[in-house]
């Protein structure tokens, strides 16, 4: 095998593998937060004291009848969060905390809480504002 053959296969594996770390579950997503006017779910869809992630926004139900809506970004790494489980929003990656009722920060290595996103709630229709 010639040397320029064995460079050339050797940098093709190098990239392949800074490729393949690309795609690796811990980074974002690059999904953004709806926009103003999108309908993010039905009341009937939030559980109380849970919540559903659409178009990049979490829906939360910290109480019967009161609605909250986050940014699905962590602002440790911008990891996306899922719904909570049992009143706390964690983050899958490093598994920073946030409160399911004004998204501040519990624990983990986040340094601020998750950002709010402005919701309208138009009879059962929850929309972005």
């Amino acid at each position: 095998m010639s040397r320029r053959a064995l460079l050339t296969g050797a940098g093709a594996v190098g990239a392949a593998g800074l490729l393949s770390a690309c795609g690796a579950g811990d980074g974002p997503t690059g999904q953004a937060a709806a926009t103003p006017g999108t309908v993010l779910a039905r009341t009937a869809d939030v559980p109380v004291g849970g919540g559903t992630v659409t178009s990049g926004v979490l829906v939360v139900q910290p109480e019967a009848g009161r609605f909250k809506a986050y940014d699905t970004t962590c602002p440790h790494q911008g990891v996306r969060v899922g719904a909570p489980t049992d009143g706390v929003i964690t983050c899958p990656a490093h598994n920073s905390t946030f409160a399911v009722g004004d998204g501040a920060r519990l624990g983990g290595p986040a340094t601020r809480g998750l950002t709010e996103i402005p919701i309208t709630v138009d009879g059962t229709t929850i929309v972005r504002a």
